[in-house]
Formats: structure tokens, C-alpha cells, sequence
């Protein structure tokens, strides 16, 4: 089974109309506020699953804290992570550094944090709700005192995820000082960090990424599996009945 070719992927942000688009524009309006306001001196950033960075490098091209910017992208997908190397040079960002790993195992921020600005956006689709929670959790190993969380994920109120992650940030010792329902079916959360800083642990794994592509292969197998067995099984039992 093939896996998901993440920079074409990417090529949903060309549209500016598509809903990563509009996603991507909150978070970096945003991002943009929380770099205004923070205080002198230099802002450590950690960005999980960055793809591309566009989340970070869209606002960093003409803002006025760019120098001050020392940031951490950790993506899997070494050709996006050249992409935003490449984007990070041509913008005169020395102080952005992209990092091919698997951002679920804590080791990978080894020497990036505490950090003063997470940035959580356009990946808890691709987590299991565990998952998603054992990272909202575990944010305490990343945070810097007082650090700010931006986190975005799809708006569905039937399934109540937005509010469960709401509260598992503040379970974690979060305080919510934005939520950002303008957009349709998106929904961006700010969180400022009021509890203690935990020291990395970096033997953890906090989270695996869920290829779509993967999934929905191992969906429809065990789909095509259970109907399979199941007509097998009435088979039998129709063949006893007769005999």
C-alpha cells in the first residue's frame, strides 16, 4: 500500500478558498499576535508534524520579531522538511531549523525546548483521540513558563472532539485565552500555559501518525475480511440447517 504523497498534499494550500487554507490563515493571524505581544528577547518556537512550515514562515517574512525567532519544525517527510528549509533561507531565517523525525517520540525535541510558542495545526486528524490526548498531556515537557499553545482541528460538534480537547488542555494545566470559531468546520484554540514545566522525558512516545492513505487500505481489508468470514459462516450454518 502506497503512502500519502505529502507534498502534493500540499498543494491544497494553491486554493486559497480550501478548508486548510482558511485554517492556515487563522493560526498565522493568530501566531502573528501572540509574536507582538510577547515579551523582549528571543522566542523559542517548536512546531510538531510541520509539514511545509507555512504555518510559521507565512507570518515570519515580514514580521518585525523575525530575528528574534529561534524555532523547531519537525516533520517526517524529508522532501517538506526541504521545502521549508529552502522557504526558512530565501526569507533570511538563519534561526529556523527543520528536523526529519517522527515528532510522536518525545526525543525529538531534545535541545528545542522549553519552548515559548507550540504550534499544534492541521495533524489531529490523523491521531486517534488517545493519542490526542496523551500529547495535549504530555505539552508540560515542551512548555517553557507561561508558554502559549496554538492548537487548530476540524469543528464537528456531533462528535465532540473540539470540546474534549478543550478540556484535556485544561486538565493539563492550560488557560484558554482564545477560541476562534470564524471559520466553518475549523476551530483554533489558544492556550496559555499556567502550571509548572515537567522535564523532558524523552524515552516517551506520545503519539503515532495515521497515514490516510494506510488507514483506510486497513479499513477496507478488514471490511472485505468480515464480510467474507460472515458469508462463509452463514454458509455453514445454512448447509447444517438443510442437512
Amino acid at each position: 500500500m502506497r503512502r500519502t504523497d505529502w507534498v502534493a498534499w500540499h498543494r491544497v494550500y494553491d486554493d486559497p478558498d480550501s478548508e486548510p487554507s482558511r485554517r492556515l490563515r487563522l493560526v498565522q493571524a493568530h501566531l502573528r499576535a501572540v509574536l507582538d505581544q510577547h515579551p523582549p528577547g528571543p522566542i523559542r518556537v517548536v512546531i510538531p508534524c510541520a509539514g511545509q512550515g507555512r504555518d510559521l514562515l507565512g507570518v515570519l517574512g515580514d514580521h518585525p520579531r523575525r530575528a528574534d525567532v529561534v524555532a523547531t519544525l519537525i516533520d517526517i517527510d524529508p522532501r517538506n522538511m526541504a521545502i521549508a528549509a529552502s522557504t526558512a533561507k530565501a526569507l533570511g531565517l538563519p534561526g529556523i531549523t527543520a528536523v526529519v523525525g517522527d515528532a510522536g517520540r518525545a526525543r525529538m525535541y531534545t535541545g528545542a525546548v522549553p519552548a515559548s510558542v507550540i504550534v499544534l495545526a492541521g495533524f489531529f486528524t490523523y491521531l486517534s483521540e488517545r493519542d490526542a490526548s496523551r500529547l495535549i498531556t504530555s505539552l508540560p515537557q515542551l512548555c517553557a513558563r507561561n508558554a502559549v499553545v496554538i492548537w487548530a482541528r476540524r469543528a464537528n460538534p456531533a462528535k465532540g472532539r473540539v470540546a474534549s480537547t478543550r478540556a484535556r488542555f485544561a486538565a493539563a494545566g492550560f488557560r484558554e485565552i482564545a477560541s476562534d470559531t470564524t471559520e466553518p468546520h475549523v476551530h483554533v484554540g489558544v492556550e496559555r500555559f499556567d502550571a509548572t514545566p515537567v522535564a523532558l522525558r524523552s524515552g516517551e512516545r506520545w503519539f503515532r501518525f495515521r497515514d490516510p492513505r494506510r488507514l483506510t487500505h486497513r479499513i477496507i481489508t478488514r471490511a472485505r475480511r468480515y464480510v467474507s468470514t460472515g458469508g462463509r459462516r452463514v454458509a455453514r450454518s445454512l448447509g447444517r440447517r438443510h442437512n
